[in-house]
């Protein structure tokens, strides 16, 4: 049975989209697949059980029958943490054995999902190389290329994990198109002369960073007034109308999928985003936009949500939302299998874990 932890530099690193690409691509091949996330950090309410938001979306995704029990045996709640600090031991190191055995029983490869950063869960001797340790496995790490600073991570983490074979290699995500000829040309080398083995570079994809209606409205607390039909359609951006309508309308016009943000009180504003076709609009000081207002939206299908928050508020809201994005829908998980096709070379990883593509 072959193994591999997916490590990242950072939060949101795009770790999850990569073990949930790879998981497909390995069922697509014919391999029994499992997962984990050992170390549960983003905590969410499943039925009256604490659950891991990842591990239930990549459970759910990838058709997973294994309890979630153990897919996600340790969870990072307050109590765990007190636990920790105030130098209550707990067996730990039991639990994710266990679980592992559960997870791995008649698998042909298991996906192990580190926890946020790299050094993540380190206050219980559950950072990712200490894991990866403790199951014998390597690690891959991930890690988002927003600038040259990503090459200081990677190197900083190699300090981290001390053993350089326990490293796969890494896979530099979200890479700016602007950037991507330098970081192909100059920074690929330059790792592998560093002994890091490049597995692929892989553009930022708007879809990726794009998120539901729904989440919208669940993450600014809005009160959906038009368009409960559409909520699970996507939004990649977001624009603020600020400006007088004229120019409003050719602004909006150059970003179709974008939600825009703008007083409640700007009808001017409100009816340009309508005639612009925008994804969503979504009004700011809890004002009830006008009866004008509601009708056009609803004769083009456009939702209209209303916040109680300011416009500035709303806006560093919505910055942490599409930043921050969940893969949820099958349209997501489609869009990164091609980028995992077309830019990563998934059968040396594969090779390097143990199994033959």
């Amino acid at each position: 049975m072959a193994s591999i932890l997916i490590s990242s530099s950072e939060e949101y690193s795009g770790k999850s989209s990569i073990c949930m690409g790879l998981g497909k691509i390995f069922q697509n091949k014919g391999f029994i697949i499992g997962y984990m996330k050992p170390v549960g950090n983003l905590l969410i309410n499943v039925h009256g059980s604490l659950a891991d938001e990842d591990s239930e979306s990549i459970k759910q995704l990838l058709g997973l029958q294994d309890p979630s029990e153990f897919i996600t045996p340790i969870y990072l709640t307050d109590s765990l943490t007190n636990d920790a600090l105030t130098g209550i031991k707990k067996d730990l190191d039991s639990k994710l054995l266990e679980a592992y055995a559960r997870i791995s029983k008649g698998k042909d490869i298991v996906i192990i999902e580190g926890t946020g950063g790299i050094g993540g869960g380190a206050m219980y001797n559950l950072s990712d190389p200490e894991v990866a340790s403790k199951l014998g496995t390597k690690m891959l790490l991930v890690t988002r290329f927003d600038s040259i600073f990503a090459v200081d991570r990677i190197l900083c983490d190699l300090r981290i994990i001390q053993d350089p074979e326990m490293l796969a290699g890494v896979i530099l995500n979200e890479v700016p198109l602007s950037m991507l000829e330098r970081v192909k040309e100059l920074v690929v080398p330059f790792l592998e002369k560093k002994g890091v083995s490049v597995f692929g570079v892989i553009p930022l994809d708007e879809t990726l960073r794009s998120i539901p209606i729904s989440d919208i409205v669940e993450g600014l607390h809005g009160e959906i007034l038009i368009g409960s039909d559409k909520l699970a359609d996507l939004v990649d951006s977001y624009l603020v109308g600020a400006m007088e309508a004229g120019s409003a309308i050719k602004y909006f016009r150059r970003t179709p999928d974008s939600a825009v943000i703008t007083g409640g009180d700007r009808a001017d504003i409100q009816m340009a985003a309508i005639e612009a076709r925008v994804k969503c609009l979504i009004l700011t000081g809890n004002m009830q936009p006008s009866g004008a207002v509601l009708a056009s939206a609803e004769g083009v299908g456009i939702p209209v949500i209303m916040v109680r928050g300011d416009t500035m508020g709303t806006i560093e809201r919505m910055e942490h939302l599409i930043g921050h994005a969940h893969v949820k829908q099958q349209v997501k998980l489609d869009r990164i299998l091609a980028l995992l096709e077309k830019n990563v070379n998934v059968k040396e990883i594969a090779e390097i874990v143990g199994i033959k593509m």
